[in-house]
């Protein structure tokens, strides 16, 4: 009972340890072989045999290891429970810093998002200044250019000016020296002005002219284009009307060719109804010459008769009927003649067996 209650101790303290430190090779905490050296430190002393002992000295030596054990037990959940709080104050550490590293990390992130922002937005920046630049650039050069060419339009308008200017001077002069020779110099002036808003008028009645010109050629043009757009119309028209008239065309050979065909038909069929009817008729004048007198008609047909078909029909049945009646009738002669030479045979043959 005693060692029962001992390894229920020993027992009941282990899972109890398991179940308050659980994963202790996650944790960081001793192994089972740590463990073992620790228990051997406070193994119970050796003691003497008790097999000559009484019973409760052995009770007493049994309650003694029980109370080494149970120390053993204590000191070592207490150095467990010691260890189990400095790794826990080592995991709230290495939490807390990680959560400082996380947040670290977070900040950094950020960091880098505002500097590749920022990087964006210098690089658009300097895209765009640089486009300007070119831009700009090429403003330049195309002013430039303006300027050259003014300044050389400016350089000749001055040589003409400074021409103009000399020959001015020389009028001046001419006009001077020789002034008795031109009192007419404003009918002169007024006509050249007559003759140049004359000129004016000529040249603007030109351009009007050759603008209603060029209107009526491109109307012509138009017309022109629609005249040949009207005129492949037709022809697409004219195609197809043809086509049209083809396909009819060969839908009325085709027709014709049947009603042809159903006509030669019917002529063959007609032929031989006729042969047929001449067949019966002849038939007819073979087996009976007094079909007249039976049916009370003559013997040839009249032509209201050859020309009304139904009476022909009529006509004609009657004919195979009485043709029908008459090969009965030597049917049964043929059997009766052919019965009476089988008695005639038999009527010899008793003759001679007699």
């Amino acid at each position: 009972f005693l060692f029962a209650a001992v390894a229920f101790l020993v027992g009941s303290g282990s899972s109890a340890e398991a179940m308050m430190n659980p994963q202790p090779a996650e944790r960081g905490l001793p192994s089972e072989t740590t463990m073992e050296s620790m228990n051997s430190e406070y193994e119970a002393p050796m003691s003497v045999p008790l097999d000559r002992a009484s019973t409760a000295t052995k009770l007493l030596e049994m309650r003694r290891k029980m109370g080494e054990v149970q120390r053993a037990l204590d000191a070592g959940k207490k150095k467990y429970s010691d260890k189990e709080e400095i790794f826990s104050r080592r995991e709230d550490n290495l939490r807390n810093k990680d959560l400082e590293l996380q947040e670290a990390l977070v900040q950094f992130n950020r960091y880098l998002k505002r500097n590749e922002k920022k990087l964006r937005q210098a690089q658009m920046a300097a895209d765009n200044e640089r486009k300007q630049k070119e831009q700009k650039i090429r403003e330049i050069a195309k002013k430039r250019q303006e300027i050259f060419a003014k300044k050389k339009e400016w350089r000749r308008l001055e040589h003409m000016v400074e021409q103009n200017e000399k020959y001015k001077d020389f009028l001046q002069d001419v006009f001077q020296q020789n002034s008795k020779d031109f009192d007419q110099r404003d009918h002169i002036m007024s006509r050249y002005k007559s003759l140049k808003k004359t000129h004016a008028e000529l040249e603007a009645k030109r351009i009007r002219i050759e603008r209603e010109t060029e209107e009526l050629s491109q109307k012509l043009l138009q017309e022109s284009k629609a005249q040949q757009v009207r005129s492949l119309e037709l022809n697409n028209k004219y195609a197809k009307s043809s086509k049209k008239f083809e396909k009819i065309l060969a839908e009325k050979s085709s027709e014709m060719a049947k009603i042809e065909f159903e006509e030669q038909g019917k002529a063959v069929r007609r032929m031989k109804v006729t042969s047929c009817v001449m067949s019966i008729d002849n038939l007819y004048r073979r087996c009976c010459e007094n079909e007249a007198k039976l049916l009370n008609k003559p013997a040839v047909l009249s032509k209201e008769e050859e020309m009304d078909p139904d009476k022909m029909v009529a006509l004609t049945i009657k004919k195979l009927n009485i043709i029908h009646t008459y090969v009965k009738d030597f049917a049964s002669i043929v059997e009766m003649w052919k019965q009476s030479q089988k008695e005639k045979e038999r009527a010899e043959k008793a003759k001679k067996a007699s």
